[in-house]
């Protein structure tokens, strides 16, 4: 299967990331099809898609018929025959449940063309647990969005043992297609690449808020006003060499004997969790939060967290995408 190949997108699952990773195809001009089990939750996905572009509009990065055109281009559906028939390009995007998506992927494949590509936005399974009731292991592969997908660009691509090299390059070239930044992994890890970053990084977190070292809202600030405004422009990597390898080796060999490393969830998240507190949902997590704290200002908050990411979209990808200077 070719680039030029993919015609047609089939999202099935239409919940938190379903109809954000629909959403990201549309506006890349592709027709998908998105399948839930109910005609009432595909609707409410397909308001969240609406809402989500008006964002991209207020934003000044796309137009009100770019709106109209992405909404004529989806198709809600709960038939999941009609779905996989019409796909060149399948991503499946039910909960992280093993044997769920086990079934639907050897289902999948009584249905959909021989080239047609699958793939799984699972962060935590694998493809041979995943396909192993499916007889042709090499189309199948892992596109691990990142919440909330139509704004973060980047998506890992995980190769499976038996995933085909072309099947990696074309869902790579359809990614890049949809003004995405598709990572490479290589071989399957548990937690792949950035969720293992991410939790090495919240396990220190973590333990130095318990230890009472600094409060949240300082830990958070140190955080967004030092790694993640470097972190946002040069990663990791390029920050080490711009540094000096040198001084980046002497403060590793002073302080890793000082890193937390624990092989258990740090305490004060289970004290938490036990408690009820879950976070802004529950109404305190390491904030508090108004107990009466109703779903329009919930979905306030997180307005505003996608204008903040969509600012950093537009200066950061979206003008190397278009090819604006």
């Amino acid at each position: 299967m070719n680039l030029e190949d993919i015609r047609q997108i089939a999202v099935l699952g239409s919940g938190i990331m379903g109809h954000g990773i629909a959403q990201s195809f549309l506006m890349g001009g592709y027709p998908v099809m998105l399948l839930d089990v109910e005609e009432s939750i595909l609707e409410t996905a397909k308001a969240r898609v609406k809402n989500s572009l008006e964002l991209f509009r207020n934003a000044g990065m796309i137009e009100s018929p770019d709106i109209e055109s992405a909404l004529e281009r989806l198709t809600l559906t709960v038939d999941l025959k009609r779905a996989a028939e019409a796909a060149d390009f399948i991503v499946e995007a039910i909960p992280e449940d093993l044997s769920l998506k086990q079934d639907l992927f050897q289902y999948i494949e009584t249905l959909c063309h021989p080239n047609t590509i699958i793939a799984s936005n699972t962060s935590s399974l694998t493809l041979d647990k995943i396909g192993a009731r499916v007889k042709n292991k090499k189309r199948l592969v892992i596109t691990h969005w990142f919440n909330p997908p139509q704004l973060v660009p980047s998506v890992e691509v995980v190769k499976g043992e038996e995933t085909g090299a072309e099947i990696m390059d074309t869902t790579c070239k359809l990614l890049e297609k949809i003004k995405k930044a598709p990572v490479r992994i290589n071989r399957e890890i548990p937690g792949f690449l950035v969720n293992r970053i991410q939790i090495a990084m919240a396990r220190e977190v973590l333990d130095l808020y318990e230890q009472g070292i600094a409060s949240a809202e300082d830990i958070d600030e140190a955080v967004k006003g030092s790694i993640g405004f470097r972190l946002a422009s040069i990663g990791p990597l390029l920050t080490m060499d711009l540094g000096g390898l040198e001084i980046w080796f002497k403060v590793l060999e002073n302080l890793l004997p000082e890193i937390q490393r624990s092989t258990q969830p740090p305490k004060i998240l289970k004290r938490l969790v036990d408690q009820g507190h879950k976070g802004i949902k529950s109404g305190k997590g390491f904030y508090d939060y108004s107990m009466d704290f109703s779903k329009g200002e919930l979905e306030g908050v997180i307005k505003k967290r996608d204008r903040e990411f969509l600012k950093r979209l537009r200066n950061l990808y979206w003008k190397t995408s278009t090819g604006d200077k």
